[in-house]
């Protein structure tokens, strides 16, 4: 099949009824992998072709004739078994991305906003509310709010810094952030961000950042 004209919408019912050719279920495989949203668009298949056997009319059948068979075969009448239900199996792809989307959501962690536990951070008018250490990762990841003309001293990054903007203005050289605005800095930048009328955001930094200047102890 030419792959520049597949759609994945028309492949994923053949790949759940295991019609397609190696190179069709590759494909939608690959696609799966690219955006993992669509493997649970797939499982919606995989659930429906493992009921359709379930769809079909019942056929009545002769009282005794599961006796019948089992004498024909020697064997006595087992006990009667409650039904199952029926098992829906993904194929290797579905199930381990699946299968990594249940182990995230058992690992979760979770917390309200009005749970945060905001303390004073080593900069004055500055708190923060931390959400995760990683000691293995050497990352720090939570929220700052700094209060009106707050400086945050001149400092190296020793590892990725990503910050989302919640509230007020965050000005770093000549650019102003404000609400909405993502900023993401490499390791080993320099810089002494500042705010001119307060903020709040969230962040991820290496535990690794380094001071250059002191910390104006006496700012508020």
């Amino acid at each position: 099949m030419d792959t520049e004209h597949q759609c994945f919408c028309e492949l994923a019912p053949l790949y759940a009824l295991g019609v397609l050719s190696d190179r069709d279920r590759e494909w939608v495989e690959n696609q799966i992998a690219e955006c993992p949203d669509l493997a649970m668009e797939l499982a919606n298949y995989e659930a429906t072709v493992a009921t359709l056997s379930y769809s079909a009319p019942d056929v009545p059948m002769a009282p005794n004739l599961k006796d019948r068979l089992f004498q024909r075969i020697g064997k006595q009448t087992p006990a009667p078994q409650p039904p199952q239900p029926p098992s829906i199996a993904f194929p290797g792809a579905i199930a381990r991305l699946l299968e990594r989307g249940m182990t995230s959501f058992l690992n979760q962690e979770t917390t309200r906003f009005n749970d945060l536990k905001w303390e004073p951070y080593a900069i004055p008018g500055v708190m923060i509310a931390r959400l995760h250490t990683d000691f293995e990762k050497r990352e720090l990841v939570g929220l700052l709010r700094a209060e009106p003309g707050a400086h945050y001293p001149l400092h190296s990054h020793g590892g990725v810094e990503e910050i989302f903007m919640l509230q007020g203005d965050l000005v770093d050289g000549s650019k102003v952030y404000g609400s909405g605005d993502y900023i993401r800095t490499v390791p080993g930048t320099v810089h002494a961000p500042h705010t001119w009328n307060g903020c709040m955001f969230f962040f991820r930094v290496s535990l690794d950042n380094e001071f250059l200047e002191a910390v104006p102890v006496g700012r508020r």
